[in-house]
């Protein structure tokens, strides 16, 4: 069992790492390419026989070992290294989502661990961006002594598909001044939508409505409503597009109770083809009801309210 660890890490959000970097100087398992597209991915799922999302994320997972740049002298081996003090047999970090696959790699580098983390600092793998939401680098200590490092670069979801998709690259000594390095590629999938978070078509009528929050500064605004065609089919679009809510624990910003509620009718009269209810706050999540039922899981809503009040011109 390892000892109490103190985790030390820099999350990098803002800062994109450019330029040309060489390509040599490193070691790239050869792999078949993955496709990544969302449309293609789309079309792909609809084939009988298309693979799962989890065959997906596999292959995505597969993918990305590839694109990890080790030094020149790297060897990978089968197994965990030993003289790693069991240090390798996790990741340095991981996703909190049930619907993950994480497939790894074990090398031995020449290098010590310090130059070897900065080196892996300043090769990003190809295609990796701060935009994927988990570029990170730190340090770990048992009883104060720098035991273990890391780095961590991510992607870009693929819409509707796969969410996080992650490159974790985990460092410890090795006798002789060499390192083990042990290298995951962590990647989720999202669960298909269902059919009752879709919208219909064939609404005539679109009335929305912003509650009041419990926050002072958060009046509301009364009902507004449009006949307008094309209004309502880009509010529509725009629902059918949001993806579903991954499942596993998320980290919100504080949601004062503030609430978007958008019915789609045929007239003024009938009762809604569907009602949506959009969180203001929080992780802005979507709900879309239809004929009395709540469609589960819920949707991300992620601008969908600054949307829907510039489409209708909320003061």
């Amino acid at each position: 069992m390892r000892p109490l660890r103190v985790l030390c890490a820099l999350l990098v959000t803002s800062l994109v790492l450019a330029g040309t970097l060489a390509a040599g100087n490193q070691v790239q398992a050869q792999a078949k390419p993955v496709v990544t597209s969302p449309r293609a991915l789309s079309v792909s799922r609809a084939r009988p026989g298309a693979p799962s999302r989890r065959d997906l994320a596999l292959r995505d997972a597969a993918h990305l070992l590839t694109l990890v740049r080790l030094p020149t002298g790297s060897t990978r081996l089968a197994l965990e290294p030993s003289g790693d003090s069991h240090l390798l047999r996790t990741a340095a970090q991981s996703i909190g989502d049930l619907n993950l696959v994480d497939l790894h790699s074990f090398f031995v580098a020449p290098q010590n661990p310090w130059a070897l983390y900065r080196y892996e600092r300043s090769h990003p793998p190809s295609g990796s961006t701060s935009r994927g939401g988990y570029n990170s680098y730190g340090t770990a200590s048992t009883y104060g002594n720098t035991d273990e490092w890391f780095v961590s670069y991510s992607w870009l979801p693929v819409e509707t598909l796969l969410d996080s998709r992650v490159l974790v690259i985990s460092i410890a000594a090795l006798p002789g001044h060499r390192s083990a390095i042990r290298v995951d590629a962590q990647v989720t999938w999202l669960p298909a939508k269902p059919a009752g978070d879709i919208v219909p078509t064939g609404a005539k009528v679109l009335t929305a409505v912003l509650s009041a929050g419990l926050n002072p500064g958060e009046p509301g605004h009364s009902p507004v409503t449009t006949t307008d065609p094309e209004r309502i089919e880009a509010i529509r679009a725009f629902v059918n597009q949001l993806s579903v809510v991954p499942p596993g624990a998320r980290f919100c910003p504080v949601d004062f109770g503030q609430y978007l509620t958008i019915s789609f009718r045929v007239t003024a009269q009938t009762k809604p083809l569907a009602v949506v209810v959009a969180h203001v706050g929080g992780c802005e999540e979507v709900q879309v009801e239809r004929g009395g039922h709540v469609a589960q899981p819920e949707l991300s809503g992620y601008g969908l309210v600054p949307f829907v009040e510039r489409e209708l011109g909320f003061a």
